[in-house]
This record gives structure tokens, C-alpha cells and sequence, in this order.
């Protein structure tokens, strides 16, 4: 019993540790939506939101597609990593508004084009 519950608690603090955010690099991104360059209709162009105040992420392929990415990231030698619920994002920080992803991770139902760029707009 004794054996069952250190274990039980052992589990339960390597979560509590593996879950919390890693310090990361200050930079000078907005929070805010980026968005995809290309081609697209304007429900359907690619995005990614960065909350730099708790460090939270989604990216979707369009505001129609009810399907997202979500998670955390950090911000490490000029990238950003986000990790997901079920893949790992990278992005380049290339300046102050633009992103370039490179690194789309390994989920097939969502995969965003390696090296596209995104774009700060300011929606306000």
C-alpha cells in the first residue's frame, strides 16, 4: 500500500514539474494573431496566436475550420517552440512581426507548409 501510494504521488509531482512553463527568452513580438501569407479566402487563411503574458498558443487553418492546434510555447534563440496537444511547431523569429515556421511537426491531419511566413496583423 505504502509502495502504491509513493508511486501514485511520484507520478503526480514529474507531471506537476513537466507541465510548467520553461523560462524563456524576452523578444519583442506583439501578442496577437499571425497570419499566413498567400493566396487564400479570408475565412480560410492559416493563423497563429501567441499570448506572450501566460505563453499559450493556437494556430488553425482558417477561422471556418473548427479544428486547432493549442498549447504552450517558449521562445529560445530567436524560435519559438510550440508545443501542442499532439505535435511540436517551430518557428524562426525573422523580426518584430514576422514568423517563419520551420518545423511543422509530425501530425498528419494538420500540416502547414514548412518555411511559409506569418504575418502580425493588428486587429483592433
Amino acid at each position: 500500500m505504502k509502495r502504491t501510494v509513493a508511486l501514485f504521488l511520484s507520478i503526480i509531482i514529474i507531471g506537476l514539474t513537466a507541465c510548467q512553463n520553461t523560462e524563456s527568452d524576452s523578444c519583442d513580438l506583439p501578442s496577437g494573431t499571425y497570419y499566413m501569407v498567400g493566396e487564400f479566402e479570408e475565412l480560410m487563411t492559416p493563423y497563429l496566436a501567441l499570448n506572450f503574458e501566460d505563453h499559450t498558443f493556437r494556430m488553425g487553418a482558417g477561422s471556418l475550420v473548427s479544428y486547432q492546434e493549442y498549447g504552450s510555447f517558449i521562445v529560445s534563440d530567436n524560435r519559438i517552440t510550440a508545443t501542442s496537444q499532439s505535435t511540436v511547431f517551430v518557428f524562426e523569429i525573422k523580426d518584430d512581426n514576422t514568423l517563419i515556421l520551420v518545423d511543422n511537426g509530425d501530425n498528419e491531419y494538420f500540416m502547414m507548409p514548412e518555411n511559409a511566413e506569418y504575418i502580425f496583423r493588428n486587429n483592433s
